[in-house]
């Protein structure tokens, strides 16, 4: 099976015309689960970095197409991944948008919840506050109250998930914020064993 690294998923985005900007809040996305991901590691969390860089890069793979259908590009994207033979990277795709289990009744730290919550962190291709990012959501997509009921339902969500998540590091949510300083293309290296950090361009 072909591995997913970031210049395969690079070159995904290309061959599927993924526009620019989507390019860039993917960068962006994947830069902030990156950042999560590295500093949980430190803290002795069992993640599969490689996975969480797939999932954020690859997430709206078919956004534009969806957005011309309207179908759900979370659940085009997953099929697309998963018949192009990756079905690690196709499930947690699938649960950016809404995962599978509430961390109520199940807390674990995966792959999905990271990139889940990294996405719910950039509007567009600015890392901001989950406050901003849920009033941009209803903004745009809140056209009925049976919409905006849902958004206030994954802005609580999403909430409990970055106090989850956050509560094993010695860093808040906050922290993110310094990304924004990069260029989105900018690539950001956790070294799990050590914490140190690497900026590369890519």
């Amino acid at each position: 099976m072909e591995i997913l690294d970031r210049k395969r998923c690079l070159a995904l985005l290309q061959e599927y015309r993924v526009p620019e900007h989507i390019v860039s809040h993917s960068l962006r996305v994947t830069q902030a689960g990156m950042f999560i991901a590295g500093h949980l590691k430190k803290a002795g969390e069992n993640l599969d970095i490689g996975l969480v860089e797939a999932g954020c890069l690859l997430h709206d793979i078919t956004k534009m197409d969806s957005v011309n259908t309207g179908q759900d590009h979370a659940l085009s994207a997953f099929k697309l991944l998963e018949a192009l033979g990756h079905p690690a990277t196709a499930d947690i795709v699938r649960q950016h948008v809404h995962l599978d289990c509430n961390i109520k009744h199940n807390p674990m730290m995966t792959e999905a919840l990271l990139v889940n919550y990294a996405d719910k962190r950039v509007r567009h291709a600015s890392i901001v506050t989950l406050s901003e990012r849920f009033e941009d959501l209803l903004r745009r997509y809140g056209s009925t109250a049976e919409r905006r009921e849902m958004i206030s339902r994954l802005h609580d969500e999403t909430l409990e998930i970055e106090s989850f998540i956050f509560k094993k590091l010695d860093i808040g949510p906050a922290s993110l914020d310094e990304l924004n300083v990069l260029d989105p293309a900018v690539k950001v290296n956790a070294d799990g064993e050590t914490g140190n950090w690497k900026f590369e361009i890519r």
